[in-house]
């Protein structure tokens, strides 16, 4: 498997624990979109997730699944968190099976107005498909997508990829060889190349060890 390091450097965005950890820094900036009755919240990244490489490295679970049920919504401190029953239907990276707890940032209040859900995302709807990218949180017990790009509809799982490089050599690239081939070109985000050990500069003008005496 090829993988690449990409070197992540610590910003001055609010780093919020949602589960997913990582190189994912978020900067809480509510929008509030009195139309659509939407609160977004804007997010800061340390790498770019539109890269298929980038976020097939931050991923512990790279697979298509079915979204079956909605299972309910928590808040962990930091607003509300949706979580659904999603059926994994081919896996790319990771070791999910069956029927999973997928569980996405954002969520409704108690007026039903969709709050908290990242900038560019959509809550999951139920019946539809999607290829996820999500990390476990072994203390909740479910898998949490990486918002945006970690949620991405796939009706069809065939269709088309002009660009994508053929990875089952069948002559027609498709979006599962797009995630093929993103796994095996991924990125390493979890290592950074180790520190330099400091070289020591020698005096500009060393003082002159004196001379042994001989004996006479």
């Amino acid at each position: 498997m090829k993988r690449k390091t990409v070197l992540i450097t610590a910003g001055a965005a609010l780093a919020v624990a949602v589960g997913i950890g990582g190189p994912v820094l978020y900067q809480e900036v509510n929008q509030r979109n009195e139309a659509a009755t939407t609160s977004h919240v804007a997010l800061t990244y340390e790498a770019d997730f539109s890269d298929d490489a980038n976020l097939a490295g931050a991923a512990e679970d790279l697979f298509y699944g079915k979204v079956t049920a909605l299972k309910g919504q928590k808040d962990l401190g930091i607003g509300p968190e949706t979580q659904y029953a999603v059926e994994a239907q081919r896996v790319f990276k990771g070791d999910v099976t069956g029927v999973v707890v997928v569980n996405q940032q954002g969520g409704k209040d108690e007026n039903g107005n969709i709050v908290s859900l990242p900038e560019d995302d959509t809550l999951l709807e139920v019946g539809k498909r999607y290829l996820f990218a999500a990390k476990y949180n072994p203390d909740q017990k479910f898998n949490t997508v990486i918002p945006v790009h970690g949620d991405l509809p796939i009706p069809d799982t065939e269709v088309p990829a002009p660009g994508v490089p053929d990875m089952n050599g069948d002559g027609q690239p498709t979006m599962s060889d797009r995630w093929v081939a993103s796994v095996q070109n991924q990125n390493d985000l979890s290592t950074a190349p180790p520190d330099e050990e400091p070289t020591e500069e020698p005096d500009e003008d060393p003082t002159p060890e004196p001379s042994p005496t001989g004996s006479s």
